[in-house]
């Protein structure tokens, strides 16, 4: 997903806010409301999951952890030479990647395939040099899966 992307969704999301709190419904009220429906945890499980499977290497188990729909838009040989040439390489230099961070919710009819998180992280590499990581998770027909992972 294009920066450009992730950027208008997050004001769709930040307009969203706005407009339930002006019909009464508090910016708190709405983050458990989401929470309850997707809680984030199970979806940072996946984030947490594809970075382990990265940093051993194992592509068929982060393939395993990616959207059918990202895997169709890709094909599945395009995918394993990017997550082998690119993503394994990326997610092994990170000497580190920060817990917590931003998590945005993205609703269904922002995505068209399914409600999820986006979990904005911080890579730490060559000791003290830092770069933002992103990872797309959405929750496709009862499936929770990567959608998009980018570095910057």
């Amino acid at each position: 997903m294009k920066l450009s992307k992730v950027s208008t969704l997050f004001v769709i999301a930040l307009s969203l806010q706005a407009c339930n709190a002006m019909k009464g419904q508090s910016d708190m009220e709405n983050m458990i409301r989401l929470m309850h429906k997707d809680n984030p945890a199970d979806y940072e499980a996946v984030v947490r999951s594809f970075i382990e499977n990265a940093k051993a290497g194992h592509v068929e188990k982060m393939i395993a952890l990616t959207s059918q729909v990202t895997i169709n838009k890709m094909g599945i040989d395009s995918l394993k030479s990017h997550y082998t040439k690119d993503t394994v390489p990326a997610l092994k230099a990170c000497t580190s990647i920060s817990e917590g961070g931003d998590i945005i919710h993205i609703d269904k009819s922002q995505t068209g395939t399914g409600s999820g998180w986006v979990y904005k992280k911080t890579c730490t590499y060559d000791e003290s040099k830092t770069v933002p990581i992103q990872f797309v998770i959405l929750n496709e027909n009862g499936r929770i899966a990567l959608t998009s992972f980018g570095l910057g």
